[in-house]
C-alpha cells in the first residue's frame, strides 16, 4: 500500500506539472472543464486518424496520384475561390459593419438583423437559385427576352458563379465578427486621434482598423474555412475544387483511397489558413481595446451620404436575401398553382427543424468546455485545442461521416 501511495503521489506531481505546463505556467483548470474539452479534442482527431490511416495505408500509389497535374490543378481553383471569397466578403462587411456600429444610419437595428439572415441559406439552395435566376436561360433572361431581345446570358456557371453566391452568403461572418470588435473598441483611442489633428479617414485607417484586425481576422477565417468546405454551390455551380472531387471520388470509385488523401490534402489547406491567421494576429499585443467599451462612441453624422448609404445597405440585402427569397417564393406559387402535394415538404421541414436542434445543442454542449478552457486558462492545451476545433469546420461531411462509421 505505501509503495501504492508513493506512485500515486507520484503520478498526480506528474500530472499537476503536466497540465501547470500545457496552461502556460497559470493556475491548473479545474478537471471538470479540461476533460470534457480534451475528450471533444479527442471525437474531433477521429476524422483526421481515419484519412492519415488510410492514406497511408495504400503505400506509394496514393501519392502518385495526388501529385497529378490535376490535383495541383483542382489545388489552384480551390485556393483561388477561398481567397477571392474571403477578401471580398471583408470589402463588403466593413462598410456596412462600420454604418451600423459608429454612424446615424437609419433602421440601423433592422440592417443589423437583415446583414445575418443570409446565414440560413444553405449553399445548395443558394446554388440552384442562382442558376435558376441567373443562368444562360434563367429568369432574368426570360424577362429581359420580350423588351430587349436578349435570348440568352453569359453563363454563369464557373468561377464567377461560386464567387457571387458564396461571397453573399459568408460575408455575414466578417460583419458579426467585426461588429463585435468595433463594440469593444474605447472610443477614447479614437478621440484622442481626431484631437491631435487627424481627420477621420486618417483616425480609422491608423487607429481603428488595427484595433479590428482581430475581429476582421476571425471573421476571415470563418469564411475562408466555410468556402474550403463548401460542396453545394460549387457542385451546382461545377466549379471544381477539393471537396466536388472527393464526393465524385467516393461515390465513383471502388477503393476510396484517394479520396482520403484528397480529404487529407483539404485538412493540409485548412491548418494552413488557421496558421496564417494565427501568423496574422501574431500575439495580439499591436492593437489595444477594452473588454466592454466605458462608454458609447459618438455617432458620425452621414449628413449627405446618409441615403447613399441607406441605398448600399438595401443592395447588399436585396441580393443576399431578398432575391433568393423571391425566386423560392415564386417556386412555391408555381408548385401550389400545379398542384404538388406539400406532404412531403412539411415531412422535410419537421426532420430539419428536429436534426437542427440536436445539432445545435450538441455544438454548444460541446463548444462550451473548448471555449472556457481557451478564455480562462490560456495556454498550450487551449490553444491546441482551439485550433483544433476549425478544422471541423473545414472537413466535408462525406468524409466525417465515412470515419465516424
Amino acid at each position: 500500500m505505501t509503495s501504492f501511495s508513493v506512485a500515486a503521489a507520484g503520478l498526480r506531481s506528474v500530472l499537476t506539472a503536466g497540465l501547470r505546463s500545457l496552461a502556460g505556467g497559470r493556475s491548473i483548470p479545474p478537471s471538470v472543464i479540461w476533460v470534457p474539452a480534451v475528450f471533444v479534442g479527442g471525437v474531433l482527431l477521429l476524422p483526421l486518424v481515419y484519412l492519415v490511416i488510410r492514406t497511408f495505408d495504400s503505400g506509394g500509389e496514393v501519392w502518385d496520384l495526388l501529385f497529378r497535374q490535376r490535383v495541383a490543378a483542382i489545388l489552384g481553383r480551390t485556393v483561388l475561390l477561398v481567397a477571392t471569397v474571403t477578401g471580398a466578403s471583408i470589402i463588403l462587411a466593413l462598410p456596412l459593419a462600420w454604418l451600423t456600429t459608429r454612424t446615424d444610419l437609419p433602421f440601423r437595428r433592422a440592417w443589423v438583423v437583415l446583414s445575418a439572415l443570409p446565414l440560413v441559406i444553405p449553399s445548395y439552395v443558394a446554388g440552384f437559385i442562382v442558376v435558376a435566376a441567373l443562368g444562360p436561360r434563367g429568369m432574368l433572361q426570360g424577362a429581359l427576352e420580350g423588351p430587349f431581345g436578349i435570348d440568352r446570358l453569359p453563363d454563369i456557371h464557373g468561377f464567377a458563379g461560386a464567387l457571387l453566391t458564396l461571397t453573399f452568403l459568408s460575408f455575414p461572418y466578417v460583419v458579426l465578427t467585426v461588429r463585435a470588435a468595433m463594440l469593444r473598441i474605447d472610443p477614447a483611442m479614437e478621440e484622442s486621434s481626431r484631437g491631435l489633428g487627424r481627420g477621420s479617414w486618417a483616425t480609422f485607417f491608423f487607429v481603428t482598423l488595427p484595433l479590428l484586425r482581430p475581429g476582421i481576422a476571425a471573421g476571415g477565417l470563418l469564411v475562408a474555412l466555410y468556402t474550403l468546405s463548401d460542396f453545394g454551390a460549387v457542385s451546382l455551380l461545377r466549379y471544381e475544387t477539393f471537396t466536388w472531387a472527393i464526393f465524385v471520388q467516393y461515390e465513383s470509385a471502388l477503393d476510396r483511397t484517394l479520396g482520403a488523401g484528397l480529404s487529407l490534402s483539404l485538412v493540409v489547406l485548412a491548418l494552413a489558413i488557421v496558421g496564417l491567421e494565427v501568423f496574422s494576429r501574431g500575439r495580439a499585443r499591436y492593437y489595444s481595446s477594452s473588454s466592454s467599451a466605458s462608454r458609447p462612441p459618438s455617432m458620425v453624422r452621414l449628413g449627405r451620404w446618409r441615403w447613399p448609404a441607406v441605398a448600399f445597405c438595401s443592395t447588399v440585402v436585396a441580393v443576399s436575401l431578398a432575391a433568393p427569397m423571391s425566386v423560392l417564393g415564386y417556386w412555391v406559387v408555381r408548385g401550389v398553382s400545379a398542384g404538388e402535394p406539400f406532404n412531403l415538404v412539411w415531412e422535410a421541414v419537421g426532420n430539419s427543424v428536429y436534426i437542427a436542434a440536436l445539432a445545435a445543442t450538441a455544438a454548444v454542449a460541446a463548444a462550451l468546455p473548448v471555449a472556457a478552457l481557451s478564455v480562462r486558462y490560456p495556454g498550450v492545451l487551449s490553444g491546441l485545442l482551439e485550433r483544433l476545433s476549425y478544422i471541423g469546420f473545414a472537413l466535408p461531411g462525406i468524409a466525417i461521416a465515412l470515419a465516424l462509421v
